[in-house]
């Protein structure tokens, strides 16, 4: 059995190299639940309006009836999805059936921010009509990811009920392939993903580390990028016996670091890269905007800020990609920021040409 394409799956590759597999959502499986999660909101609808007229009439009070109905289809339409796949770990009533979730780009559950930042951007992704926007990002980008996905860092994969063998085979050391940057809709997918270094020995062995030595090899190849000299030099010295067990040539020309250093390009893990501050500070403001782009007050500042913010943070990151990433959360804060930005000019031109005109 051969496995998935990989770039129609994300493959997570832990530390003790157990590769597990999602298959992306398709924009068919997606339509089909969002349609059964609208009529659900719709029935629930029904039944508020009902509510709603039994309270009016039981109080013969219109005004109540309309009061009642306005604040409970608000928390509905703004409730259903956030509160629905935090509580229930990514998935709605829709998902559940067509089995889908959500899950972050690294495969791990949604978080509460997440869920709230994804549908807060559900907001643009429907305009101008039924998740028009959404769907051509979904097709730019090829990996089932919306404005709203990029904004959270976010994913939906299918939820299989059924776990293939090739979901939990542990690869041989130096197997496994590191995996291929989350698609954007901001530049072209990677037609190949990089591999690992070989971890194996001149004579084609597999090299064999011992626990303790394996446990910091993998700690320090993610976050080396961000310990300052001295303290690596540190713990390649700590750990000197060990290295010079598994690489005695290395450790004897170039020393135990040059060593420590060898082994983590083994393991093939992506070294961390913090988020450039910049990044999450454009999608603070654009955030802001989109939620306040009725108060001019508020929304031409903070959209500004958005832009300003997001420009500085891609030039940034552009200069230095290999410490910084953050890309598409600053793109995508310019963006709802220039979204935000340009619905507010619109009415605030509207109403100075009302005042005018009625003047």
């Amino acid at each position: 059995m051969h496995p998935p394409d990989a770039s129609d799956d994300l493959v997570i590759s832990t530390p003790e190299r157990v590769a597990f597999q999602y298959e992306i959502a398709g924009i068919g499986s997606r339509f089909l639940a969002q349609i059964l999660d609208s009529l659900v909101i719709t029935v629930i609808l029904i039944a508020i309006t009902i509510l709603a007229a039994s309270m009016g009439g039981i109080f013969g009070s219109g005004e109540l009836a309309i009061l009642i109905e306005i604040i409970l289809g608000f928390i509905l339409l703004a409730g259903y999805f956030l509160v629905s796949e935090a509580a229930w770990n990514g998935q709605t009533l829709g998902k559940r059936a067509a089995r889908l979730r959500v899950v972050g780009d690294h495969g791990e559950p949604v978080t509460l921010g997440q869920a709230a930042i994804r549908n807060l951007v559900r907001i643009v992704d429907f305009l101008p009509v039924f998740y028009a926007v959404g769907m051509l990002t979904l097709f730019i980008n090829g990996r089932g990811k919306r404005l709203g996905d990029f904004a959270a860092g976010t994913l939906v994969v299918r939820d299989r009920e059924r776990v293939s063998l090739y979901d939990l085979s542990s690869a041989p050391a130096g197997a496994v392939a590191t995996p291929p940057p989350s698609a954007s809709i901001w530049a072209t997918p990677a037609s190949t993903p990089a591999t690992a270094s070989s971890s194996t020995t001149p004579t084609g062995e597999p090299l064999a580390l011992d626990a303790g030595l394996r446990r910091l090899v993998v700690a320090y190849a993610a976050r080396r990028e961000a310990l300052p000299v001295a303290r690596r030099e540190a713990l390649a010295q700590s750990a000197e016996p060990a290295l010079r067990r598994a690489l005695p040539d290395v450790v004897g020309t170039a020393g135990p670091l040059a060593a420590l250093d060898q082994l983590a390009e083994r393991e093939g893990i992506t070294p961390y890269r913090p988020t450039y501050h910049g990044a999450s500070s454009a999608m603070t403001w654009g955030v802001t905007t989109l939620i306040f782009f009725w108060m001019p007050l508020i929304a031409i500042p903070t959209g500004i800020l958005a832009i300003v913010f997001g420009n500085s943070a891609v030039r940034e990151i552009r200069s230095a990609p290999n410490r910084y990433q953050g890309d598409d959360r600053a793109k995508t804060g310019r963006l709802l920021g220039i979204i935000g930005l340009s619905v507010t000019s619109v009415l605030l031109a509207l109403f100075i040409i009302a005042v005018i005109f009625r003047g």
